[in-house]
């Protein structure tokens, strides 16, 4: 069973979390919170934070956290902050900043039984003889 958390309304840009995100999918909760907790950008911050909550809920769910792999990142955009600067000769110019939200969910790791593969059965040609039309 899966723990989902969601940070919303991050004061960064999405494009500037996936990136980073991108690195723990699939990695050992307890190793992404270690590997996060070093990193100096901002982006890794924000996921660890979010790694944080994600194995405080999976405790709150008594799961064990030190088995528990990270399954999903997700860094969506969130809603943009519109704002005006001014300008030369009286003007102003627009400008934006982005919002984002990320979603992270933890997982038990599923083991699989091994599958046996049979080999394929391969079709006889048929040999044709002289003289004889297939």
């Amino acid at each position: 069973m899966a723990v989902t958390i969601k940070l919303r309304y991050i004061r960064h840009s999405a494009k500037k979390l996936r990136p980073y995100a991108r690195l723990f999918v699939g990695k050992p909760l307890q190793g992404s919170i270690n590997k996060s907790m070093l990193m100096p950008q901002d982006s890794a911050q924000f996921i660890y934070k979010a790694l944080l909550m994600a194995r405080a809920a999976a405790e709150s769910k008594e799961f064990k956290p030190e088995e528990m792999i990270v399954s999903m990142i997700m860094a969506d955009e969130g809603p943009r902050i519109k704002r005006m600067r001014p300008n030369a000769r009286g003007r102003s110019n627009r400008y934006q900043k982005h919002l984002a939200h990320l979603t992270l969910s933890v997982d038990v790791p599923k083991i699989e039984p091994k599958k046996i593969e049979e080999k394929p059965k391969t079709a006889k040609k048929a040999v044709a003889k002289k003289g004889e039309k297939k």
